[in-house]
C-alpha cells in the first residue's frame, strides 16, 4: 500500500511541478498573450482617416474594408470631445464625452474598447476603437501589490498542493487497496485452513469477495467430506481387517488341527472342518472381489460386455435366483413383481446388472429383521427411459443414513445389530448403474422401508434381444 501511495503521490507531483514551470515561463511572462494592442489598425486610422474642407473626415477604401474585415468600430472626436466621424460604431454610442465618460468605456462589458490620439493636420484628436467581447476582451483588477506578492508565494503554493496530493493520494490508494488488502487476507486464511465467509465489500472487486465466499463454502464442504470419508474409511478397514481375520483365524486353527495326526478324529469331522475352511476362504475371496470390482468400476470405462436384453425377463431370472437362494431358507421374506410392458429392450451387462440387482434386494433382507416385503416395479411408459423401483416395508432408514447410503465404505444398518459384509454394495449397485449410463436415487418408502429408483436409457425394440 505504502508503495502504491508513494509512486501515485511522485507522479501528481511531477505534474503539479511541471504546470507550476508553465504557468510561471509561458502563461504569465511578458508577452502578447496577456498584451494586446490594436497597432495595426492605428497604423491603417493613420493612413486612412481624410481631411476635407469644412472640418469633415472621411475613411479611404482601404480602412473601410480593413475595419470590416476585422469588425472594429472607429469614432473619431475633436478636441472638444465631439464626434467628428464613426464608422461601425454601436448605435447607442454618446456623440459627446467627457472624460470621465471616456473612462467608464474601459468598464463597459458589452464593448472593448480602446482609446487612442492621433495628429491630424496638427490637431489632436481622440480615436475610440470598439471590439466585440468575443475578438477582445478586458478585465479590470484593483488589488494591494503586496498581498497578491504574498498571496502567490511560490513555497506556500508548493507546501499547499503537496499536502493536497498527500490527502488525495492516501484517500485514493487507501480506497484501491483496502479491498486488495481484504483479499490477501483471505487468501491467507483460506490457506491455513479458515472457511469462514465474510461480508463482500462494494466496488470493483465485490464480484472477487463473493466469488471467494463461495470458494470458502465448496471448501468448507469438501474438508467436511473429506473428513467423513476418512472417518469412514478408517471405520471400514478396521471391520473388515476384524472379518477377515475372524475367517482366517478359524482356517489357521481348522488347518492346524487337519494336519495334525489325530487318530480319534473321526472322518464327519475331518469334513467339518473343511467345509468350514473353505467356507471362510469362500468369504474372504468375496471380500477381495469387491474391493477389485468397485475399482475397476471407479477407474475403468471399458471393461462393460453390453448386449440388448429384454429387462424384464432379466429381472425375472435374477429374481427367481433370490428366491431360492441358501441365505433365505427358512425365512418369510417374500419378493414381489410387477411391469407395465412385458418387454422393455435395454442394453445391459447381465452379470453386472445381476450383481447390481441382487446387492439392491438383499440389502432389504439384511438390514431388517423377518419377514421383509420387497416389491419390485418397472415402468416403461417413457419413450426413452424406464424406470425401476425397489421397495420394502423395513424399519426404514435416518436421514443421516439416507445421505450416505451410496457412500463407499459405509455401513449402516437399520437395527441394532452389527452389519456384515464390505460396505460396499450399496456403492458397487450405483457405480454399475452409472457405469450403464443411468441414474439411481435412494428415498423413504411409502411402504415404510427404504425405496430405491433406477433409470435406464431405452433402445428401440426392433434390435435383437439375447
Amino acid at each position: 500500500m505504502m508503495h502504491y501511495a508513494g509512486s501515485f503521490f511522485i507522479a501528481c507531483l511531477f505534474i503539479v511541478i511541471i504546470n507550476i514551470f508553465y504557468m510561471r515561463s509561458y502563461v504569465y511572462k511578458e508577452a502578447d498573450l496577456y498584451h494586446f494592442t490594436p497597432s495595426t489598425t492605428l497604423t491603417q486610422i493613420d493612413q486612412g482617416i481624410l481631411h476635407e474642407e469644412g472640418h469633415t473626415f472621411s475613411l479611404t477604401p482601404e480602412l473601410a474594408e480593413h475595419l470590416d474585415q476585422t469588425t472594429v468600430g472607429l469614432q473619431l472626436l475633436n478636441p472638444q470631445f465631439k464626434e467628428v466621424l464613426r464608422y461601425n460604431v454601436p448605435t447607442d454610442t454618446a456623440t459627446v464625452y467627457s472624460p470621465n465618460t471616456i473612462i467608464e468605456l474601459y468598464e463597459n462589458d458589452a464593448v472593448t474598447t480602446f482609446v487612442e490620439t492621433i495628429s491630424i493636420v496638427e490637431t489632436p484628436y481622440t480615436a475610440l476603437l470598439f471590439y466585440h467581447p468575443d475578438q477582445v476582451k478586458r478585465t479590470l483588477y484593483t488589488s494591494d501589490t503586496k498581498k497578491v506578492s504574498a498571496a502567490y508565494n511560490m513555497y506556500w503554493l508548493l507546501g499547499m498542493n503537496v499536502m493536497v496530493l498527500l490527502m488525495i493520494s492516501y484517500i485514493y490508494t487507501y480506497s484501491i487497496s483496502r479491498p486488495i488488502h481484504r483479499i490477501t487476507n483471505r487468501i491467507v486464511l483460506l490457506s491455513e485452513g479458515d472457511y469462514q465467509t465474510k461480508e463482500p465489500g462494494r466496488g470493483i472487486y465485490a464480484v472477487v469477495e463473493k466469488a471467494m465466499n463461495q470458494l470458502s463454502i465448496q471448501l468448507a464442504a469438501s474438508r467436511k467430506a473429506s473428513e467423513e470419508a476418512d472417518a469412514m474409511r478408517e471405520e471400514w478397514i478396521s471391520n473388515l481387517s476384524h472379518d477377515i481375520k475372524t475367517p482366517l483365524t478359524s482356517m489357521m486353527g481348522y488347518g492346524e488341527l487337519l494336519g495334525e495326526a489325530c487318530d480319534d478324529m473321526s472322518e464327519e469331522e475331518r469334513q467339518h472342518y473343511k467345509e468350514v475352511i473353505v467356507k471362510k476362504g469362500t468369504y474372504i475371496e468375496t471380500l477381495l472381489a469387491d474391493l477389485n470390482l468397485t475399482t475397476r468400476l471407479k477407474h475403468s470405462d471399458h471393461f462393460l460386455q453390453c448386449e440388448p436384453v429384454n429387462l424384464i425377463q432379466e429381472i425375472k431370472r435374477d429374481l427367481i435366483d433370490v428366491l431360492n437362494s441358501p441365505r433365505l431358507l427358512n425365512q418369510d421374506h417374500t419378493v414381489a413383481f410387477t411391469h407395465t410392458h412385458d418387454v422393455v429392450s435395454v442394453k445391459l451387462d447381465k452379470s453386472l446388472f445381476k450383481r447390481a440387482l441382487l446387492n439392491l434386494v438383499y440389502n432389504s433382507f439384511v438390514h431388517n429383521e423377518a419377514p421383509v416385503s420387497v416389491n419390485v416395479h418397472v415402468d416403461s411408459r417413457d419413450e426413452h427411459w424406464v424406470t425401476i423401483h425397489i421397495d420394502d416395508n423395513g424399519v426404514g432408514v435416518s436421514d443421516q443414513e439416507l445421505d450416505h447410503i451410496f457412500t463407499r465404505y459405509y455401513r449402516g444398518t437399520h437395527t441394532q445389530a452389527k452389519s456384515e459384509g464390505s460396505g460396499l454394495g450399496m456403492a458397487i449397485a450405483k457405480d454399475i448403474v452409472e457405469a450403464h449410463e443411468g441414474r439411481i436415487k435412494a428415498e423413504k418408502s411409502p411402504l415404510g422401508g427404504l425405496k430405491i429408483t433406477i433409470h435406464l436409457r431405452r433402445i428401440p425394440s426392433n434390435e435383437t434381444l439375447s
